[in-house]
């Protein structure tokens, strides 16, 4: 059986793992449970293993993850979600730099995310702040920068749950 471990900090990557752990007919647990760490040899190792968390700056907290933990022989997926346009965060692959020599090994799948603005913390508010004002003074601008000032200050919401089918589709290759 496929197990779910997701972090989230605004809702959107729980209603990414929620929405897989029924289509894998399975549940999601936090990351931060110490409790929901497998082991190389545990019993519950026998299927896959997908870790999901938001992109925070140059933070994947599901690729850290799996970068520090014997997850031995088991098939293992991270996913990330974040507000950079999908296709250029694929084009980028940041989770290959995060997981070293794990890479080759591990699965990435980026999803987009959510931005809720009326919901930040007022360290986060200044951080984005901080990075669109510089966006905004930067001579040409990638279609990304261009979105990123388009959104904010603004809710936004880009959650996708169709994106998820080439990750269910992957669990699922495990126990054919």
């Amino acid at each position: 059986m496929t197990q779910i471990l997701y972090q989230s900090t605004y809702g959107a990557t729980r209603r990414y793992a929620e929405a897989l752990a029924r289509r894998l007919g399975t549940t999601a647990e936090p990351l931060d449970d110490p409790a929901r760490h497998p082991g190389p040899n545990d019993e519950v190792d026998a299927g896959p293993l997908v870790v999901l968390s938001p992109v925070l700056g140059p933070t994947i907290a599901a690729a850290s993850y799996v970068a520090r933990h014997d997850l031995g022989e088991r098939p293992v997926a991270c996913v990330a979600v974040g507000m950079t346009l999908v296709e250029e965060a694929r084009r980028k692959d940041q989770m290959a730099g995060i997981l070293g020599d794990k890479a080759p090994r591990v699965s990435r799948f980026y999803l987009p995310g959510a931005l809720y603005y009326s919901r930040l913390s007022t360290a986060h508010r200044q951080i984005l702040r901080g990075i669109v004002g510089a966006l905004r003074l930067k001579p040409g601008k990638s279609e990304n920068e261009r979105a990123m000032i388009r959104a904010y200050n603004k809710d936004v919401d880009r959650v996708d749950l169709g994106e998820l089918e080439p990750i269910a589709e992957w669990a699922k290759s495990f126990s054919a």
